[in-house]
């Protein structure tokens, strides 16, 4: 009786199939492998896009550093810098000081944008590496390499994919 029952016990697990939960054979990518596959052009672009709008801002903080520099080049006196009780350091002149205050605004505007630019492209590198990691035969184009060197027995040679 133990026999029977451990050869039907036998053949009932050969025809069991494991659920979907259960298969660990790697068929599927996790979904950071997937949002990373597209997401990283994402993150790309926009990286792009704040270090474009940094470099603006940084020259638009230029030029008005520039006409600062002008307006105190026309007469010393008016660009005067003061200190008050509270030991911060300003124009003495209001145009002055608001020249300046226009120049500091777009610099760190400009160092904000910059920093979120380097952000978004450390994002899409860590992106990229993560779809390289988690790859499978579908995108086996990444990292895209044209060029192939290829032996067999009778042949030796190179080939360019487009």
């Amino acid at each position: 009786m133990r026999t029977v029952l451990v050869l039907a016990a036998l053949l009932a697990g050969s025809s069991v199939q494991p659920l979907a939960a259960q298969d660990l054979t790697g068929q599927g990518r996790p979904w950071i492998a997937e949002v990373s596959h597209w997401g990283r052009w994402v993150t790309l672009a926009g990286a792009a896009g704040l270090i474009t709008a940094a470099a603006v801002k940084h020259e638009d903080a230029q030029n008005a550093l520039s006409s600062l520099e002008d307006f105190c080049s026309q007469d010393v006196s008016m660009c005067v810098i003061v200190t008050d009780p509270d030991g911060n350091d300003a124009y003495l002149t209001p145009e002055a000081e608001a020249r300046y205050q226009q120049y500091a605004t777009l610099e760190h505007s400009a160092r904000g944008l910059l920093f979120g630019g380097q952000l978004s492209l450390l994002t899409s590198g860590a992106m990229f590496l993560i779809d390289i990691i988690h790859r499978t035969e579908d995108f086996d184009n990444i990292p895209y390499t044209p060029l192939e060197l290829y032996t067999t027995p009778n042949k030796f040679g190179l080939a360019l994919h487009f």
